[in-house]
């Protein structure tokens, strides 16, 4: 179909490598990339041809960062569209076949044993993990939509604090989380939303420690494909996981929790 690599329009050159590492030795055909994923720490989910000549697709991905696609050829390493000579973006067609889906069940796991966590409600009943960032109007929304739940013992709920919206983000989740009662800490900040004179005040000085849990929060939210706050991760009444951006219906959250029938 293509004859030569012009036909093809790569739109970012990130990196040339000398074949310092063979391809053998990372199992990749490219040496370029070998050396990549060697001196970047990657893994390599999967790779693919493409119709460009000589030019092939990894998949690949850093600990718990979102998987991305690279392009080798050769001695090159390509990021970016990879567009046809009919204008056809073939990144995008290989992000819906070849990337793989959100690790809802594994992030669960490990949102299970973090300390930085939020938690209010009843512990017997259905979880929901809320990635929140602490100035965010649609999180305020679904915190409010909760309360009757919470307030009837129907869910518990893990507020996974993040922080990017506004500069005061960061320290006003340091806040609630390094609170006495963080659940109680979260309670009056959201009483007092968009107050800058409420009750509870942005942190100033942030430990380590704490930063790099809100990073790993960030981490994860990225991981599970949440494009914004709040992001949701639940198990749902047939026992699969879930996971939604923005405020759901409340009817349609219930009903899939299992802790309202439907109408």
């Amino acid at each position: 179909m293509f004859k030569t690599v012009s036909h093809i329009i790569v739109m970012a050159l990130i990196a040339v490598f000398s074949a310092g590492l063979s391809a053998e030795e990372a199992d990749i055909k490219d040496p370029a990339v070998a050396k990549l994923v060697k001196s970047m720490d990657l893994d390599v989910l999967t790779s693919f041809s493409t119709p460009a000549p000589g030019v092939t697709g990894y998949v690949v991905k850093r600990d718990s960062a979102k998987p991305v696609i690279i392009y080798g050829l050769g001695d090159f390493v390509l990021s970016g569209s990879l567009i046809d000579g009919d204008g056809n973006d073939l990144t995008r067609q290989y992000a819906q076949t070849q990337l793989p889906g959100p690790d809802y069940k594994g992030v669960a796991g490990k949102l299970e044993d973090d300390p930085h966590l939020v938690t209010e409600g009843a512990s017997w009943q259905p979880e929901i993990y809320v990635f929140a960032d602490p100035n965010c109007v649609f999180c305020h929304r679904f915190w409010k939509q909760t309360r009757a739940w919470v307030e009837n013992g129907k869910v518990q709920m893990h507020w996974v604090m993040v922080g990017f919206l506004k500069p005061s983000s960061t320290g006003y989740a340091a806040a609630i989380i390094n609170a006495d009662k963080p659940a109680q800490a979260l309670e009056a900040f959201e009483s007092h939303f968009g107050d800058p004179n409420g009750p509870v005040q942005p942190q100033d000085s942030i430990s380590a420690t704490l930063q790099a849990a809100l990073d790993q929060h960030g981490q994860w939210m990225s991981a599970l494909g949440f494009s914004g706050t709040p992001g949701l991760l639940f198990k749902d009444r047939n026992g699969q996981w879930q996971g939604i951006t923005g405020v759901p219906d409340q009817n349609q959250l219930g009903e899939a929790l299992g802790i309202e029938e439907a109408e």
